[in-house]
């Protein structure tokens, strides 16, 4: 009989979450900044009594990935380029993505790493129900069918807001639920083909109009965005067709969704999209 892995090292963002969803636990993952704990909520009932290390996330350590001794790591949502992944590889077995650097959704990371533990059949019935989940949603809100959106961010300091691309894990998930790209978004993409994001100044905002703007913060950035009078005056903002993510819970999920995550979170962020749908349809009534 084949030997599966135990002792499995994540090495990618999110990636834990997948492995979790299948019932086995990492030695170490990826600390999550934003959480006290480093680790996500919808994680931490599944590691039970367990702890694995913390690894930062910033730059690969391989010392100490050689050091914990993996028979497996995981690396599927990361940037990882050849170089990286050869020398991971000299470590122990490797997984890695076959998108993209950071374009590996969901179904990638959970399809991946089935496969090196030798269960795909439950990878596909993982995906399944959270597909479901997605379905159902959409089908409860249907205000959102056919909407425009634009996903977005901003750092303070900057001129410009961060426009998110299709292709990237926060764009794809709201065309899942019915949703459109925005058509300057769309042109945006079409002009920067492999591009996941593109930098609009803000005298631009305009050409990124949308029914609803969905922008996620870090710590003080959306003050320093919602302070901008150029933003004040942006289309969906006027609207109050705006939903603003700065909660480590939502910007987590919204931002890199999981087959965990997506049946944790999303129940309560698709009814606040929702909610600025409706309040983008009646002020368009009202002109």
């Amino acid at each position: 009989m084949p030997r599966f892995p135990q002792r499995i090292v994540c090495a990618g963002f999110c990636d834990d979450d997948s492995l979790l969803a299948f019932g086995v636990r990492p030695i170490a993952m990826v600390r999550r900044g934003m959480f006290e704990s480093g680790i996500a909520p919808w994680c931490e009932p599944l590691l039970g009594g367990t702890r694995p290390l913390l690894l930062d996330g910033v730059s690969v350590d391989y010392e100490t990935i050689l050091t914990l001794g993996p028979d497996l790591i995981v690396n599927v949502f990361s940037g990882a380029d050849e170089l990286v992944h050869r020398r991971l590889s000299q470590i122990a077995p490797t997984v890695t993505y076959r998108s993209g650097p950071w374009m590996a959704d969901w179904r990638e990371q959970t399809r991946l790493i089935g496969a090196a533990l030798g269960r795909g059949s439950d990878a596909e019935q993982l995906i399944g129900r959270a597909r479901g989940s997605i379905r159902e949603l959409a089908a409860a809100n249907p205000s959102l069918a056919g909407r425009t959106f634009t996903f977005a961010t901003h750092f303070a300091g900057s001129g410009s807001m961060v426009v998110y691309l299709p292709g990237e894990t926060r764009v794809d998930w709201l065309i899942e639920l019915g949703m459109l790209v925005a058509p300057g978004v769309d042109r945006l993409a079409r002009a920067n083909p492999g591009r996941t994001s593109v930098d609009v100044s803000l005298e631009l905002l305009d050409t990124v109009d949308a029914d609803i703007l969905v922008a996620w913060y870090e710590e003080g950035a959306r003050e320093a965005m919602e302070q901008e009078p150029l933003f004040q005056l942006f289309a969906p903002v006027r609207r109050q067709a705006y939903v603003p993510l700065e909660d480590p819970v939502s910007v987590w999920a919204a931002s890199w969704p999981s087959v965990l995550s997506i049946p944790h979170v999303f129940p309560r962020l698709v009814p606040a999209l929702a909610e600025a749908a409706g309040r983008a349809r009646n002020r368009s009534e009202a002109l």
